[in-house]
């Protein structure tokens, strides 16, 4: 008898290719379920499919351009049946076996979320080779005899290489030879401390026009400001960033003059490779700009390369990374300044910099990016509104502002990353739109591979789905790209901890807190984790620590003192009754389940829910909730916050 039974579900274009594979198994003694009537439908053909897929011991769904191309056909129903079937299966059971033909990116697959649980094959020679047919089928004889399937992070062995490869991991950081460099942030050297924004800015638009250019590796923005106002030196700033040199500068402004002064080190022996000063007028300031720029390329081409790039060449490269910003100088103050209060995080900083990026809009509106600012700032306040003391109906007005600009942004420039970002994040948190969040930073990852910010926001969908595995090469190059920004650090810790890795999670929390003790987050992670692994002790002390870097001394003090007097239990107490200002509703609905205390689980639970608190995003896939996932009443506030069963 022919075993297992293999269903292959294609779309009607792939027809051929599909029948090549059915031979290629049956002719190894694999019994397969081939339908050949895609356009004949009718009930009989329909219960036939549904028994077929109801029984079949591997689904094969073939991916492709075609099935990318068709919002509908017979085979989406089977797919959603296949994913129907597959709730009802332990989670280490196989099932699914996505096979890619063609060019299709991962990111863009229209596909169920489930087929990306599993490393997915894409077939690497033209499907008319019989070699490679042949191949392909004893994989999967081999597969379902035993062998097993690969994780999203296995590699092929070496005979799978003829006709397989998975889905790459992204690349390695660049190996030395690649010219790279670190642009920090510029030094404020004008009277006034309220000109910040602009050495700060202008460092900001040199680093993403650096960022643009083909063959040159940029420290990412969250970690190369990261150094702003820190003593080390520039072979231990190098060093972090794993950058060969370093673009460091001054700005003095005084009414509609400004002096930039700007130098590349090397960082290996501190010494400088070039240097200039400028005096313009603020009118003269973009094309100051792309002079710096110009020269840096220039520069690390023929040092690092031994390339002497033509000045014509480069200068048109430069143009070209350039095409789309407002060239009115009033619009890059504009943004300049929003998106330096932006970064500040705080209630009043942020509505400052919604109005400049308003005003920038009101100069320029043809100008996307300042769109994109303005969509990412009230994103900002939609996500975050709950910890600002926002109520739920600003917060909603606020992300229906947010979805409009990045519409803006993307209809005047369909290449920019940010407006994914942005909307990706307002559905998950106010909108509740999983399907959308997901495809929404898959898109900004295929957009923008080599962005830290697009590839943590996939990471992040993919933890709230559960999805541990597939988050863990995001976080790794993530991290290659901007390896001081700490709370990418913290939500790679948490992936860890939730995926009960608690090892791994302890010494990526470390990792954090080791390049800034300071940061209260790297420290409540650790608390949890201790939580995680039995540290009573040291989760009491590490959640105390964490709220005294916050400013919450007070706080602080109850923990440690209710830890003395009453061990963990006294500990829990107190984190049920510290104000919520300082600890988020999630926390005190953990320490509730430590105490038994389910209705209060639910009620806390239910307010985290209505003020669209950004932590409901944890709900479903949050270890220390496991106790409620039975509860009724927690399964309707799961359905609320978006998620399916």
């Amino acid at each position: 008898m022919l075993s297992p039974a293999i269903f292959l579900s294609y779309a009607s274009q792939d027809a051929e290719t599909a029948r090549r594979l059915c031979d290629a198994l049956r002719a190894v003694d694999l019994d397969v379920w081939f339908d050949q009537s895609e356009l004949r439908g009718g009930d009989a053909w329909d219960a036939s499919i549904r028994k077929q897929i109801k029984k079949c011991s591997l689904f094969v769904p073939i991916i492709s351009d075609n099935t990318n191309a068709r919002e509908e056909g017979y085979f989406r129903p089977e797919w959603k049946l296949a994913v129907d079937r597959s709730h009802l299966m332990a989670d280490n059971k196989a099932f699914f076996f996505p096979v890619i033909l063609g060019d299709v990116a991962e990111p863009l697959a229209l596909v169920p979320d489930k087929f990306r649980e599993r490393q997915w094959t894409r077939l690497g020679t033209q499907i008319s080779d019989d070699a490679a047919t042949q191949a392909f089928a004893e994989r999967i004889a081999k597969l379902t005899t035993g062998a097993g399937f690969s994780s999203k992070n296995a590699s092929s062995s070496p005979s799978d290489k003829e006709f397989v490869s998975a889905i790459p991991a992204p690349p390695a950081v660049a190996a030395d030879a690649t010219p790279s460099i670190a642009v920090l942030a510029f030094a404020n050297r004008s009277a006034s401390a309220d000109d910040e924004y602009f050495s700060d800015g202008l460092a900001d638009e040199l680093l993403n026009v650096l960022a643009k250019i083909k063959g040159l590796r940029v420290a990412a923005r969250t970690s190369a400001f990261s150094c702003k106002g820190k003593s080390d030196d520039v072979a231990t700033i190098g060093q972090k960033l794993n950058v060969a040199t370093v673009l460091e500068g001054s700005v003095r402004k005084s009414g509609n003059r400004v002096r930039i002064s700007v130098q590349r080190i090397k960082v290996d022996d501190g010494f400088q490779l070039w240097g200039e000063t400028y005096d313009r007028t603020l009118a003269d300031i973009f094309a100051v700009q792309d002079d710096i720029a110009q020269s840096v390329v220039t520069e690390l081409r023929a040092t690092l390369l031994g390339e002497a790039t033509a000045a014509a060449s480069i200068a048109s490269e430069i143009r070209a990374s350039t095409r789309t910003r407002s060239e009115n100088p009033e619009v890059l103050r504009s943004i300049m300044q929003a998106r330096f209060y932006r970064e500040k995080r705080r209630p009043a900083d942020i509505q400052r910099a919604i109005t400049f990026a308003e005003e920038a809009i009101a100069l320029d509106p043809q100008y996307a990016q300042a769109h994109a600012c303005l969509a990412d700032t009230l994103q900002l306040m939609s996500v975050y509104g709950a910890g600002f003391g926002a109520d739920a109906h600003t917060m909603l007005a606020c992300s229906a502002r947010a979805r409009t600009s990045a519409e803006a942004a993307l209809a005047l420039d369909a290449n920019l990353v940010l407006p994914h970002i942005t909307p990706s994040w307002l559905a998950a948190v106010v909108v509740r739109d999983r399907a959308a969040a997901m495809r929404e930073a898959r898109l900004a990852v295929a957009l923008a591979p080599d962005d830290a910010e697009a590839l943590r926001t996939l990471a992040h969908r993919l933890i709230e789905h559960g999805q541990f595995a597939e988050c863990e090469a995001l976080f790794v190059r993530a991290i290659e790209l901007s390896p001081l920004w700490l709370q990418l650090r913290i939500n790679y810790s948490l992936a860890a901890q939730w995926a009960g890795q608690f090892d791994e999670a302890l010494r990526r929390a470390r990792d954090a807190i080791a390049i800034d003790e300071s940061y209260w987050p790297a420290q409540w992670q650790l608390a949890s984790t201790l939580n995680s692994v039995g540290d009573d002790a040291g989760a009491a002390e590490a959640a105390a620590r964490a709220q005294e870097l916050r400013g919450n001394n007070e706080t602080a003090a109850l923990l440690r003192q209710q830890f003395a007097q009453g061990g963990w239990q006294g500990y829990l107490e107190a984190v049920i009754n510290a104000p919520i200002h300082t600890l988020t509703r999630l926390s005190k609905a953990w320490a509730l389940i430590e105490l038994g205390r389910t209705n209060d689980v639910l009620a806390t639970l239910e307010a985290m829910v209505e003020s669209f608190d950004r932590h409901a995003n944890w709900l479903k896939h949050g270890p220390g909730l496991t106790p409620l996932h039975t509860d009724p009443r927690f399964r309707a506030l799961l359905k609320r916050a978006g998620f399916t069963e």
